[in-house]
């Protein structure tokens, strides 16, 4: 019997979970190297900054938020930068939802 007919697929990374992976990988990898851990602390969190989803459409954005608030639970995003993101997250959904809203009105 073919083994690959009865292994189960394995499942879909979310993207907190990618950028979480990002973030303990590149971690795990620096402090292999130097055993420093500010200098691992920091690069994880570059990268895991680096793996947040794009900010377009509904659902990247809502990700980007979940990733945002699990970078500041994992301390790879600080509060302050984390306030910037968060906001251009708003500019961006609200910048989808608007045409929506005007063309709802027009249709009045």
């Amino acid at each position: 019997m073919d083994q690959t007919a009865i292994t189960p697929k394995a499942p879909k990374l979310t993207a907190v979970s990618r950028c979480t992976l990002a973030f303990r990988q590149a971690f795990r990898e620096q402090m292999a190297r130097a055993k420093d851990e500010w200098l691992a602390q920091d690069i994880a969190s570059k990268q895991f900054r680096k793996t947040l989803p794009r900010l377009s459409g509904e659902d990247n954005i809502r990700d980007f938020i979940a990733c945002v608030a699990q970078g500041v639970l994992l301390e790879a995003i600080e509060p302050k930068l984390s306030s910037s993101l968060l906001y251009a997250a708003q500019v961006a959904l609200y910048s989808l939802r608007r045409p929506k809203a005007e063309a709802a009105k027009k249709a009045e």
